[in-house]
C-alpha cells in the first residue's frame, strides 16, 4: 500500500471585514467543485466581481457555512485583541492598515484597543476509506487523508475611503490569482486520486477544519509540498518581513 504522505495545497484569501465569508466561502466551493466526482450541475456565484462554481450540495453548503461562520468568530475576536507586536515588526515596518503593513504602528489608544487585522486558516481534507487489517482479521474501515487544502487568510481592517478601495483592488486580485491557482493544482495532480469504485454518490468522504495562523487543525505536523510554491507559498515569511502593504503592492 502506498504511504507517501497526502499532498497539501496552500493558497491565500484576503478581504476585509465585510467580504472574507463570501471570499473564503468562494474559494472552498471551487475546492470542491475541482474535487467532487459525482454527477453534479454546477451553479455560480458572485463574489467580488468573478463568477466562481459552486456545488449545491445541502452537506456541503452547511459544513462550509458552518466552518466558515467558525472561522470569522476567531478572525473578529483577533482583530478586536490588542496586539504586542514582535520586534521584527517595530520600526519601519509597521501593521499599519490592519495587518497589511506599511507605516509606522498606531497605538491602542488611536485604535480604540483593537488589534487591527486577523490571520486565519482553513483546511479540506479529502478522505479514503481504506480497510484496516491487522495480522488476525479485517478490522472495520480507516479514513485516511489522500489530499488537503488549506487556505491561509487575512483579514485587513482598512480606515479610510482610499485605504477600503486599495483593499478592494487586492483582495479582487489575490481571489482571481488564487482561483487561478486551484484549478492549475487540481488539473496538474491527479495521479494521487484513490480509484472511484461508485458514480451515484460522493466516492471520498471529507472534512474541514479551521485552525490559527501557523497551527495544523488535523493535529500533526503540516508540510507544504515543493507544489505549493509560488504565487501563494513562502507567503508568510514574505508577510513577516515586508507586511502585506507591501507585499502586495498596495503602497
Amino acid at each position: 500500500m502506498d504511504q507517501r504522505a497526502a499532498p497539501e495545497f496552500i493558497l491565500e484569501a484576503f478581504a476585509d471585514p465585510n467580504s472574507v465569508r463570501d471570499v473564503v466561502r468562494g474559494i472552498l466551493h471551487t475546492i470542491f467543485f475541482l474535487r467532487f466526482f459525482s454527477t453534479v450541475h454546477p451553479q455560480t456565484r458572485d463574489v467580488l466581481g468573478l463568477e466562481l462554481a459552486y456545488v449545491p450540495e445541502a452537506e456541503i453548503e452547511t459544513l462550509v457555512d458552518q466552518r466558515v461562520a467558525a472561522l470569522v468568530r476567531q478572525l473578529e475576536a483577533e482583530r478586536h485583541q490588542p496586539h504586542t507586536l514582535p520586534d521584527h515588526n517595530r520600526g519601519g515596518g509597521g501593521m499599519g492598515l490592519g495587518l497589511l503593513g506599511g507605516g509606522t504602528p498606531p497605538s491602542n489608544s488611536s485604535t480604540g484597543g483593537g488589534g487591527g487585522g486577523g490571520r486565519g486558516q482553513i483546511t479540506i481534507q479529502f478522505l479514503e476509506k481504506r480497510r484496516r487489517k491487522t495480522w488476525y482479521a479485517m478490522r472495520g474501515d480507516d479514513e485516511v487523508c489522500w489530499e488537503s487544502w488549506t487556505v491561509k487568510v487575512t483579514v485587513a481592517d482598512p480606515r479610510t475611503e482610499g485605504e477600503r478601495a486599495k483593499v478592494r483592488r487586492a483582495s479582487e486580485t489575490t481571489l482571481h490569482n488564487t482561483i487561478m491557482k486551484a484549478v492549475t493544482l487540481a488539473n496538474a495532480h491527479k495521479d494521487h486520486i484513490p480509484p472511484i469504485t461508485v458514480s451515484d454518490s460522493n466516492p471520498f468522504p471529507y472534512q474541514i477544519h479551521v485552525g490559527g495562523s501557523g497551527s495544523n487543525p488535523s493535529g500533526g505536523q503540516q508540510k507544504e509540498p515543493a507544489v505549493a510554491a509560488g504565487a501563494g507559498a513562502g507567503a508568510g515569511a514574505a508577510a513577516a518581513a515586508t507586511g502585506w502593504a507591501t507585499r502586495m503592492g498596495i503602497y
